[in-house]
């Protein structure tokens, strides 16, 4: 898996994070445990250096998303595989 970036803030039970890279909308996202956290849903802000919109899976509670804010997040798949376009 490879680091996506660090959650700012949480808005509307949606999470945002400052990203290291451009992701792909719509893959999947994880914590640093490997457990999928949901997906990625929007982009903005500077290309240099973009802000992701992280759209959380449902069993996720409100209480356990505000115990992201300040972790970091991953993508990619969790046991190495790749999805073929």
């Amino acid at each position: 898996m490879r680091k996506l970036g660090t959650v700012i803030h949480l808005a509307n039970r949606r999470l945002v994070l400052r990203t290291e890279h451009v992701p792909n909308l719509g893959g999947a996202v994880y914590d640093g445990a490997g457990e999928r956290i949901g997906s990625v849903l929007d982009l903005f802000g500077p290309v240099a250096a973009p802000y992701a919109v992280i759209k959380p899976d449902r069993g996720l509670t409100q209480a356990g998303l505000g115990k992201l804010i300040g972790g970091p997040l991953y993508m990619g798949e969790k046991y190495g595989k790749t999805r073929k376009a």
